[in-house]
């Protein structure tokens, strides 16, 4: 499936959270996840990742896989796989397939992911624990979301 996103860096995630509130966007989760990163050794923009996610005394973990085509500054245009959701049983053999196909791990981050939505739009707000670092993404539709990630560059500052 096609995604067309803007990902950036903030000093804080609580103007967008405020912003999301305000606006009516209704929060659909609030998630803390331990991801793991994996870049192919050939192509850096192909990407492979071990998402494990847990709401209360729930576990889940999914294995995905992202092609960025165009990257330009905060926005990203990708081809994203159908999730897999797989059990920790399977880890390893996730992980060997990873291996065979010349993936390496380059980034494993914990976060707690704040995902707000509205219509087609949608934010995922993180708040990363390792490493320290917040990070506001809104997706959806082309025309919508480069109108809004402009408005909010000009309001949040």
């Amino acid at each position: 499936m096609e995604e067309y996103e803007y990902s950036f860096k903030v000093s804080s995630i609580k103007p967008y959270i405020e912003y999301c509130e305000k606006k009516d966007y209704k929060k659909e989760s609030e998630i803390l996840e331990n991801r793991k990163v994996y870049e192919n050794k050939y192509n850096p923009n192909m990407i492979a990742r071990i998402t494990k996610t847990v709401i209360g005394l729930k576990e889940q973990i999914v294995f995905d896989c992202k092609n960025v085509k165009k990257e330009r500054h905060d926005l990203k245009e990708s081809q994203e796989s159908i999730p897999l959701v797989f059990n920790q049983s399977d880890y390893s053999t996730i992980e060997s397939i990873l291996k065979t196909l010349e993936f390496k791990l380059v980034a494993d981050n914990i976060r707690t992911r704040y995902v707000y939505k509205k219509n087609e739009i949608k934010f995922e707000i993180d708040d990363y624990k390792i490493p320290k670092a917040q990070v506001v993404a809104i997706e959806g539709n082309k025309e919508e979301v480069d109108q809004l990630y402009f408005k909010l560059k000009q309001i949040i500052k």
